[in-house]
């Protein structure tokens, strides 16, 4: 075999393979002998000689011995030049031709870093915004608005806090439109929104009524938007309003449960798994800044920008497009979510508690799927994720959260 690897960027390497004979004939009698099961037209099953199998899939067989060489290719690479690959290979030419196999492909690398210290971090107690007997009070009337009788708006209904409301509107940044501020036929429970002011001049509209209004974004948002004030167009196409359910037993057996009394246990039971979830939530982002600010690592560009594109496709926004204000926030994002990957990554290398096999995180994925809605079968969602290369990314996230709760389980809380 001849390998020959250039620097293209940081952590990132153009290769060029070629290999020997000796490597393609072995190969190809593997790939054959893989196919000598495979029906053959006019030969009983298991029968026909290997001349006839070469011949009858002689495309696929190709097909196939390209791949397991380029395989070997990207293996025998990282063997040799006992490089710590970082993703999978991005492959850009693949050549089999008059006995002879060569291929080029983009490798990328771990960049090199001292990992601080992990385990036995000392941390703040994170505040509880709410205890489990407030929220169990909240989710009964909840409850309560969700299985009561909703009835549509007749003359004369207009809008109040608690209505279900179908809108169209449209944002308006000095006087151009915002196609991310715009939405036809949104479903709003008024007064639930996360932006008060909105839901505030949505009151007393009737159907069909259109009211324009300014507001200001939150400094949270968009740092294109952040603090300016966007002029709103909204019309009410439909409204409902909603007869809370009675806080008795006919409650209780809308949602599932025997008596009122086996409703309320259910959800202060669920209220209190829900502040456990928060504070380890707020516990686990405190490990991640934790780790993130005591290490070092020069993150490559392409990594961050990378990450950067794929958060921004999360949010329904388009990259290409987006106001470089806004780039430089989902870059500043992307920076610490790779930095924390890699510091993980270099954790799980020395603690095996902290790793996860491939069997065991397509266990995670398959309990995730069982519990949605959704129709396909699981192994035809899988495929698909696996095509559109989301399944990559779902198991680095999930060895991820992983190793984070390995760390977090160690972790000393200052009260």
């Amino acid at each position: 075999m001849e390998i020959e690897v250039k620097e293209l960027d940081q952590c990132k390497l153009s290769v060029n393979y070629i290999a020997n004979a000796e490597e393609i004939f072995n190969k190809r009698n593997e790939v054959i002998n893989a196919f000598k099961k495979a029906p053959v037209p006019g030969f009983r099953k298991d029968k026909a000689p290997v001349d006839a199998i070469r011949m009858h899939y002689r495309t696929q067989i190709e097909d196939s011995l390209k791949r397991a060489l380029a395989e070997d290719a990207y293996h025998n690479t990282l063997f040799e030049k006992k490089i710590k690959p970082h993703g999978a290979p991005r492959f850009n030419e693949m050549l089999l031709a008059d006995g002879k196999f060569s291929c080029e492909f983009e490798l990328y690398t771990k960049p090199e870093f001292e990992l601080a210290p992990y385990q036995n971090l000392e941390l703040p107690k994170p505040h509880e915004p709410q205890d489990a007997t407030v929220l169990c009070e909240k989710m009964l009337q909840d409850l309560r608005v969700r299985f009561g009788e909703a009835v549509p708006y007749v003359d004369g209904d207009f809008v109040q806090s608690g209505d279900n409301v179908i809108l169209d509107y449209e944002g308006f940044l000095d006087g151009i439109k915002v196609d991310n501020l715009s939405v036809t036929g949104e479903m709003v429970t008024v007064g639930s929104s996360n932006l008060k002011e909105f839901d505030d001049n949505l009151l007393g509209m009737t159907v069909g009524e259109t009211r324009e209004f300014d507001l200001t974004v939150p400094e949270n948002g968009l740092p294109s938007l952040s603090g300016k004030t966007i002029h709103i167009k909204a019309t009410v196409n439909m409204g409902s309003k909603s007869t809370p359910c009675a806080l008795d037993d006919t409650l209780a057996i809308k949602v599932g449960k025997k008596d009122y009394n086996e409703l309320r246990e259910f959800v202060h039971a669920t209220a209190g798994a829900q502040v456990l979830n928060a504070f380890k939530t707020a516990l686990t982002e405190a490990v991640s800044k934790k780790l993130i600010d005591s290490n070092k690592v020069d993150v490559p560009n392409w990594m961050t920008l990378s990450e950067a594109q794929y958060l921004t496709h999360q949010s329904k926004l388009d990259w290409i497009t987006l106001p470089d204000l806004d780039k430089e926030k989902f870059m500043e994002l992307a920076q610490q979510n790779v930095k924390l990957a890699l510091i993980l990554d270099k954790i799980r290398e020395t603690e095996p508690e902290a790793q996860l096999s491939d069997q065991e995180v397509f266990e995670v994925i398959k309990q995730n799927l069982a519990q949605t809605n959704v129709k396909t079968s699981l192994d035809d969602v899988i495929k698909e994720m696996n095509r559109t290369g989301y399944l990559q990314i779902l198991f680095s996230r999930i060895r991820d959260e992983h190793a984070l709760d390995f760390i977090v389980k160690t972790v000393r809380v200052i009260e």
